[in-house]
């Protein structure tokens, strides 16, 4: 049987003593799958996909990678060794693409030479030409464009695990499109672990493998997009679905 390269054992999590943000989550998340966290606001995805980095920490529970538990880990090193994609990219403003790339890389040690070859690669791996854009500012790019930069930052020390907090919420629908399509063909070709979380069903069908379904800080149900359609463990999740079915008959 495998081992999961992310566990979630019994977490909970509150935020003073009336808001309950994750009650009693057991998730495990194995290698090479992209897992969707789906919910509308306030369900407790993003809390739950920031315990993976230890951007938070649970009350109770347990978060364990590669079997080890989060809180024996450093942190910082921790994140350095994990890629992170925020909604609006969080590329620093002031910092060229080549330089917002190469940060960690930068912070890990790596000589200037194999920083120069490792943007090189991302940017030619986003179809970003690398002559054309090297040395441009996030100021100078397209919304789907600074996504794709943050995405390669995101890859950049060739981590084992890539997260994603709505990395295309905040782009228009003919953008947002292409970079799911581009996402497909990454996700195929790079087979990193990666977590996702989304507010769109039709995002999260598409691009999962599996699907968490989080409501009011509960997991209503982990299961494949087939699995959802067919067999949706509660009535939330049958009107999520019923939802699409009318925008897409409309």
């Amino acid at each position: 049987m495998k081992s999961p390269v992310l566990s979630i054992h019994d977490v909970c999590k509150e935020f003073g003593t009336q808001v309950h943000a994750l009650q009693h989550i057991d998730l495990e998340i194995f290698h090479g799958e992209t897992v969707m966290f789906i919910g509308e606001s306030g369900s407790g995805k993003t809390t739950l996909l920031r315990m993976l980095n230890g951007l938070d920490r649970p009350t109770s529970g347990a978060v364990r990678i590669h079997g080890e538990s989060m809180h024996a880990q450093n942190p910082i090193e921790l994140r350095r060794h994990m890629g992170y994609v925020q909604q609006d990219g969080g590329l620093l403003p002031h910092w060229t693409v080549e330089e917002n790339i190469g940060l960690v890389p930068l912070l890990l040690g790596w000589e200037v030479e194999q920083r120069t070859a490792r943007v090189d690669v991302l940017l030619e791996l986003i179809h970003l030409d690398p002559h054309q854009y090297r040395t441009r500012y996030p100021i100078e790019l397209s919304g789907g464009q600074r996504q794709r930069v943050a995405f390669a930052r995101a890859l950049a020390a060739d981590p084992d695990i890539i997260l994603l907090d709505e990395p295309f919420g905040a782009l228009d629908a003919i953008t947002r499109h292409q970079l799911q399509e581009e996402f497909l063909g990454l996700r195929q070709h790079l087979k990193k672990t990666m977590v996702m979380v989304t507010h769109d069903i039709d995002e999260a069908l598409l691009l999962g493998d599996r699907i968490a379904v989080l409501k009011d800080g509960h997991l209503l149900q982990i299961g494949s997009p087939t699995e959802l359609l067919h067999a949706p463990a509660h009535e939330y999740i049958s009107q999520l679905l019923q939802h699409r079915s009318q925008r897409g008959s409309s």
